[in-house]
């Protein structure tokens, strides 16, 4: 008799086992896909950064960007359910007037190079503040005015898509 019970108690530890490792299997489940939550996007705007007051930046909502050297304008996309640190991707197509260059051999004639390319792709980790990321552009020297499109793509999925003008 002695036997069948240490044989029961056996089993019934079993059962305790298999129960709390099929617990402890769901929960890290559970877990890993709470990890894997989607980056939602909340808003996303396009416009100016005026850094006139050394205390503060202050972003200005506009589709319509001053054609002045050194211009700062980009975009803020909040967001919700983010991690750490979010993969950014913009994809900026330039105007048609960029299309191609020019400049001065070294014998002083004018070459005309044309660019097989009118877009601009750069990819980087950025830690969202207060659920917020930016991305900042400034205004070079040589830029042509026109109209432009830039797509944000946060984490695989495009985020936002903006078209503005630059004049």
């Amino acid at each position: 008799m002695k036997d069948a019970a240490a044989d029961e108690s056996l089993t019934s530890e079993g059962v305790t086992i298999v129960t709390y490792l099929r617990q402890v299997f769901f929960l890290v489940l559970f877990s890993i896909s709470l990890g894997a939550q989607a980056v939602e996007v909340v808003a996303a705007e396009f416009g100016v950064f005026d850094a006139t007051d050394p205390q503060r930046v202050i972003f200005e909502e506009t589709r319509v960007i001053p054609h002045r050297e050194g211009q700062r304008y980009g975009w803020m996309i909040e967001l919700r359910g983010v991690k750490h640190s979010v993969s950014v991707r913009e994809e900026y197509l330039l105007p048609s007037s960029a299309v191609e260059g020019r400049t001065e051999s070294a014998e002083g004639t004018k070459l005309v190079i044309p660019l097989d390319r009118r877009n601009q792709v750069s990819q980087r980790q950025l830690v969202p503040v207060n659920g917020r990321i930016y991305g900042e552009w400034s205004m070079g020297p040589q830029e042509p005015a026109g109209l432009r499109r830039l797509d944000v793509v946060v984490e695989g999925k495009v985020a936002a898509s903006f078209e503005f003008e630059v004049k």
